[in-house]
């Protein structure tokens, strides 16, 4: 072992007859411990088994930056490829938990198991706020010392890792104002109030609810887009009339939710009940507010002649479907608006009307 070490406070479990250990690592000491990209004879594969998505890291930074008072992280996993000492503490006389001090040799070689983007996104946060550095960071550590087990590590600890529903995150976001906006809206417009799938990320065929909660939320986002400066309560009551008066115009809506009719049977023939539907709707919207603040209500009601039928292939092939199956893409969304607005007498902005040639 290096005569050089450092050492810190963990909790040594058992997995696999093997002894692991958690503690916590002080932010500040991130770029020392996980130097990615800075050393150039380090192989980034020995840092880690995936690819930096800079995109990721500056988002997790920026959510940091923008909560520094109340943000939560998951902890991270890392395997040390060399041997450690762990030294229990008194009274600790559990063989298979025990709280004590892991030392570990200041050369050691870590490969980052599951985290990587936190880390980063930590360092990046660092730079702006400093006083960072005290707050603390749970680690996960397992101990590689021949380094033949990380990649089964990685296996193991990512084999059934599941991402949560955007929807169910959604639904828990109180930092998220369109989230929080969201779900009052479904409190105010009584087509949506117990019709909106609140966790999952797909409507089963025998569901009665409409949309998922991210397609709401999307769809809000787009609605809103112009008006981020208006307050939060003049937001809520614009998306509620609208939402209000579009369902007035879509009757199946309301079929689906009463009972009538079946929303998987409307679902197979209608474009509307669909994510890309209530996208194409609050596109629409979005310029309809725009051009006619005070009148839109009255040119709304020309949604109630709009042909929402998949078996128009028509209008809707090559726009908002492919080979007869809808399409999620962005390109097809603003298509799928684009056939709105021409509807409702709408202008198409210079880039829709290319989409249109």
């Amino acid at each position: 072992m290096s005569a050089i070490e450092f050492s810190i406070p963990v909790v040594q479990g058992r997995q696999g007859g093997r002894p692991f250990y958690t503690g916590m690592c002080p932010i500040k000491l991130l770029p020392k411990f996980f130097p990615i990209g800075t050393i150039p004879d380090l192989a980034d594969t020995h840092q880690s088994f995936r690819s930096v998505n800079l995109a990721r890291v500056r988002e997790i930074a920026k959510e940091i930056v923008a909560h520094r008072d109340n943000f939560n992280l998951a902890a991270v996993t890392i395997s040390i490829e060399q041997s450690v000492g762990f030294v229990a503490a008194a009274g600790s006389t559990s063989k298979s938990l025990a709280t004590g001090e892991l030392r570990i040799p200041l050369d050691a070689r870590m490969t980052i198991i599951d985290g990587i983007h936190r880390i980063y996104g930590l360092q990046q946060a660092l730079k702006e706020h400093r006083d960072l550095g005290e707050e603390c960071l749970a680690v996960v550590i397992h101990v590689d010392p021949d380094g033949v087990r990380r990649g089964q590590i990685f296996s193991d600890v990512k084999r059934h890792e599941r991402s949560s529903a955007q929807s169910l995150r959604i639904g828990l976001d109180d930092r998220d104002e369109t989230a929080k906006l969201t779900r009052d809206v479904i409190c105010h417009v009584p087509v949506f109030t117990n019709a909106i799938e609140m966790e999952r990320t797909a409507i089963s065929n025998r569901s009665r609810n409409l949309f998922t909660l991210s397609a709401l939320y999307h769809a809000n986002q787009i609605l809103l887009a112009d008006r981020k400066g208006l307050p939060y309560a003049d937001r809520l009551k614009i998306a509620v009339e609208f939402w209000v008066a579009v369902a007035e115009q879509i009757p199946d809506w309301n079929e689906i939710v009463a009972g009538p009719k079946s929303a998987a049977e409307i679902r197979s023939e209608y474009v509307h009940c669909h994510a890309i539907g209530i996208a194409a709707l609050a596109r629409a919207g979005r310029t309809l507010l725009a051009e006619s603040p005070k009148g839109w209500k009255k040119r709304i009601s020309k949604l109630k002649s709009f042909d929402w039928a998949r078996s128009n292939s028509e209008l809707w092939e090559g726009r908002a479907m492919i080979g007869g199956r809808l399409s999620k893409s962005s390109s097809a969304v603003a298509r799928a608006g684009n056939a709105v607005k021409l509807h409702l007498g709408l202008k198409l902005s210079r880039e829709e009307s290319a989409m249109e040639t």
